[in-house]
């Protein structure tokens, strides 16, 4: 068989000392050709899970714009080539070139089901987070018609490459110019990845909404975003930026110290996807279940919350009410926080969060942050629980132990927490609880889903309560801020919102805000608000996490230091800014700032990059 397939395709066998070099250009112009075949159709392959599971055209839309295509084919080309020079079979290559573009697309797709998120070049830090995900009996992997097609292009082409192209390349320098080669066009290419403006200049939302940022992501493909994602992990400063200058504008505000009369307790809580559904018109839906939450919200200090994420990201959340930044960044030492501030007055700054420390690396960052001590499950919780995860039921007495032990040490007491009890995806096939919060005119999923999520969080308030109560009655003054991090999953692609008639498209103000908004509130027990001469009940503004612990000291009467008191005059003009090129801005909300608060948002730019990159405790 072997011998008649070498006579009919002379070109698949290695070039022989007595061939004309005619026929060596055809042999070698061969090789060329069928790598460079098969490179495009593994790039092709990852195509089609770049949309997820949005519509059809978006696909389409892939195939009548060459640019795209060739930005998203070619990783996969120059990748083939390169591991073409190192290995020296092209059946070889082709395999290792398809575990690389396959795994990387599967991992994008899956992301994109699960929490309409896409995959980013940084999600590569956390890889460990997502085999934890993977494993998890919350996102089960599946396999559908798109993967089982990858999956048999991907066999199939491995085994016609093994026949086509035979023997292994020789001579170390003609394999070492391939490896060169493919590097030299990866050089020349970076530069069209990484361009902002030629990124922003494609069009291709005929089926997506470009301010959404995942559909915005998804418009390009996978693999042009996918790299260009790397842009946002190399930290450059704002235009027109000036260290001195920043300085200049920080040394005119001074570091104001907690007065010792009125350093109280602060417990912080960050609630998992909990969001206030009575909001919103939804047919069918029992609202009386967040009575409890109104009750604690009548005799507070509450207001909106407009996050960055939807249905997870948590720790952007976490870390910007934590830091006063307005995005999130990679945390690779000491960063500035308001932690660190505390921590320097004099108070005892710990926290817990119930789940395994490595995830999203809290058990180091947690640390640059500046807690001193910090609780997750493995070493504190795993004893208290035999569930999956602890529930409020466990994590909220243990908040007020850590608290209780505290008054020991006779030092004021600050602690953030993370809550996971209500945390998704939620069931869609099965309900666990007996109320039925959603009933009606809707798929069976629809209220698995609904019903399991609003049980979870209403047990989480029963919980709250009794922490509350127990602060309540506490002579030591005790501040509570509760906030919640995004909206919970509801279904892949959102499904379950549209069922409901919930619109978070993101193509108007109001579905936007919808899509990101969740609620925070501030607390205080008797001994405090006696303390601090206030009555923590009122309306508070929309604000942006990065806003929320100045609103805290606001009602404190705490200045805090001067990156914190030059943003309390800012966010009197821009209260939410957001990741997504959406802002309020003298309270309106606008996808542009108006070129008459230019000036004060590029200073807003200019204190947020240097309080990232000038450690100062």
């Amino acid at each position: 068989m072997n011998q008649w397939l070498d006579k009919v395709f002379f070109l698949r066998r290695a070039p022989e000392a007595e061939w004309t070099v005619g026929k060596k250009i055809v042999y070698y112009l061969w090789r060329f050709l069928i790598l460079l075949c098969a490179g495009i159709c593994l790039g092709a392959l990852a195509l089609i899970f770049a949309y997820g599971n949005y519509s059809w055209g978006v696909f389409l839309g892939y195939l009548q714009s060459g640019f795209l295509l060739v930005m998203n084919i070619l990783p996969a080309v120059v990748l083939l080539f390169f591991l073409y020079g190192l290995v020296g079979r092209a059946w070889l290559a082709f395999l290792l070139d398809g575990a690389i573009v396959l795994g990387l697309s599967l991992g994008h797709y899956f992301k994109l089901v699960f929490r309409d998120d896409p995959l980013y070049f940084e999600d590569m830090l956390i890889l460990r987070e997502a085999k934890a995900m993977a494993g998890s009996d919350h996102y089960a992997l599946f396999i559908d018609k798109r993967i089982v097609v990858a999956l048999l292009c991907w066999a199939l082409g491995t085994v016609l490459l093994f026949f086509l192209v035979r023997g292994k390349a020789r001579g170390w320098k003609r394999r070492l110019g391939t490896v060169l080669a493919a590097v030299a066009v990866s050089a020349v290419v970076a530069p069209v990845y990484l361009d902002e403006s030629r990124y922003d200049s494609v069009e291709n939302y005929a089926y997506l909404n470009r301010w959404a940022a995942t559909q915005d992501y998804i418009s390009h493909g996978f693999f042009y975003p996918f790299i260009h994602s790397i842009t946002e992990m190399v930290e450059t400063p704002p235009e027109g930026y000036s260290q001195e200058e920043t300085e200049e504008i920080l040394a005119s505000y001074t570091d104001a110290d907690v007065p010792e009369d009125r350093k109280v307790n602060v417990i912080s809580l960050m609630r998992e996807a909990y969001v206030d559904f009575s909001r919103y018109d939804i047919e069918g839906l029992d609202c009386s279940g967040y009575d409890l939450y109104h009750q604690l919200e009548a005799e507070s200090y509450h207001g909106d919350l407009v996050t960055n994420i939807f249905a997870g990201g948590t720790i952007d959340s976490e870390r910007c009410f934590l830091t006063g930044e307005y995005k999130v960044r990679n945390y690779r030492s000491n960063t500035n926080s308001y932690v660190w501030y505390l921590r320097e007055q004099g108070y005892t700054v710990e926290g817990s969060h119930p789940y395994y420390q490595w995830f999203y690396n809290r058990q180091n960052i947690n640390g640059y942050l500046g807690f001193e001590n910090y609780r997750f499950l493995e070493e504190d919780y795993e004893n208290l629980t035999q569930a999956y995860l602890p529930e409020d039921s466990i994590l909220l007495p243990e908040i007020y132990n850590d608290f209780v032990a505290n008054k020991e040490t006779g030092k004021p007491y600050f602690s953030f927490n993370v809550n996971i009890q209500s945390h998704g995806p939620y069931s869609t096939t099965d309900y666990y609880g007996t109320v039925d919060y959603l009933t009606g005119d809707y798929t069976d999923g629809c209220k698995n889903a609904m019903n399991n999520y609003m049980a979870a969080i209403m047990n989480s308030d029963v919980e709250l309560m009794k922490l509350v109560d127990q602060l309540r009655s506490e002579e030591e003054p005790v501040v509570l801020i509760l906030f919640s991090d995004h909206l919970p999953w509801m279904g892949d692609s959102n499904i379950y919102y549209d069922e409901m008639g919930m619109d978070i498209s993101g193509d108007t103000e109001e579905s936007f805000l919808r899509h990101y908004t969740t609620e925070y509130l501030i607390w205080a027990n008797d001994a405090a608000k006696e303390v601090l001469d206030c009555d923590f009940v009122g309306e508070g503004p929309t604000i942006s996490p990065c806003y929320l612990m100045n609103v805290a000291f606001d009602l404190m009467g705490w200045e805090g230091p001067a990156f914190m008191q030059a943003m309390d005059e800012l966010r009197e003009v821009f209260p939410v800014v957001t990741i997504h090129g959406c802002y309020i801005v003298d309270g309106e909300f606008t996808d542009a700032i108006p070129a008459q608060r230019q000036d004060l948002f590029d200073r807003f730019l200019y204190l947020q990059y240097y309080w990232t990159h000038e450690f100062i405790y």
